[in-house]
């Protein structure tokens, strides 16, 4: 992910702890996969938008892979 750009619009501080969450993904210090409950591909990313939003389906963590 390193050539990916993230704008959003994170609380004070938000930016940061986006940082070394992703960081910590990168040096697999972190293993997302057992928070995840759903795994979409990319290409399903607006029914992995809706699921999380409306949690549906017993939702917990929505995971995007690319």
């Amino acid at each position: 992910m390193a050539d990916k750009t993230i704008a959003t619009g994170l609380c004070p501080g938000g930016r940061l702890r986006m940082e070394r969450l992703l960081r910590m993904l990168v040096t697999e210090r972190l293993d997302p996969t057992h928070m995840t409950t759903h795994m979409f591909r990319f290409d399903d990313m607006e029914r992995a938008f809706e699921v999380a939003d409306k949690k549906l389906e017993d939702v917990v963590k929505v995971l995007i892979s690319f």
